[in-house]
């Protein structure tokens, strides 16, 4: 399969920038909520952000290199995040985190969608 133009069209381009946007604010979500669960200087905060977004962090570098199937394989993975900020809400202490991750879920797996979509539209490719 040959590789698309690195140059995407307007509304293409547009909906890869809210997707990468929805992606590193479910990224950044993590860490502020390891930050209020552990806190600053304790070590361990690192290696508990590190392992909740390790799965995340696969595909950062073919999101930006626009590789299409990444973006479908993503929008899979988020599923299961979006599945840990609703059990994240059951728990009364932290509601709002649980909310903020559900939206960002939404958020990530919807952008996904249209870009995708945009995206074979414009290449007619699969």
């Amino acid at each position: 399969m040959s590789e698309p133009p690195t140059a995407l069209p307007a509304t293409v381009k547009r909906w890869q920038q809210w997707v990468l946007a929805s992606y590193y604010g479910l990224i950044a979500s993590f860490g502020i909520n390891c930050f209020l669960a552990v806190g600053f200087g304790n070590g361990s905060m690192l290696v508990i952000w590190f392992i909740q977004v390790f799965p995340l962090l696969l595909f950062a570098i073919s999101l930006h290199r626009q590789q299409v199937r990444s973006y479908v394989w993503l929008s899979l993975v988020v599923l299961l995040y979006f599945m840990h900020g609703v059990l994240v809400l059951f728990d009364p202490l932290r509601v709002w985190l649980g909310v903020i991750e559900v939206n960002l879920c939404i958020a990530l797996f919807g952008c996904l969608v249209i870009f995708i979509r945009r995206y074979h539209e414009h290449y007619q490719v699969l």
